[in-house]
């Protein structure tokens, strides 16, 4: 369970830096088409497939929001270097 929530808060924190908030629903039903093969696989208990999938859908959201506050603090403090250059001029 701990490496299933690591991998999708990471994917969850790339796709929030560099995609939109649709990617969120494919990609929840991606990971989830892949819990259900491995648990099938593996011959897992239906109750310990939900589990996972349930850890997989709220990291991936999760790492979505972290990726989201990322680019936005990186783009807030391009936007506070880019006016602390304009405010150096000098007028003559």
């Amino acid at each position: 369970m701990v490496m299933i929530a690591l991998c999708s808060s990471l994917i969850g924190a790339v796709m929030g830096t560099r995609l939109r908030v649709q990617v969120l629903f494919p990609a929840a039903t991606l990971g989830c088409g892949m819990i259900a093969a491995v648990a099938v696989l593996k011959g897992s208990t239906v109750s310990s497939a939900i589990v996972a999938s349930v850890v997989c859908v709220i990291s991936l959201q999760i790492g979505y929001l972290g990726g989201l506050l990322t680019r936005f603090y990186m783009a807030a403090s391009r936007v506070a270097s880019d006016r602390s250059l304009h405010s150096t001029t000098v007028r003559s």
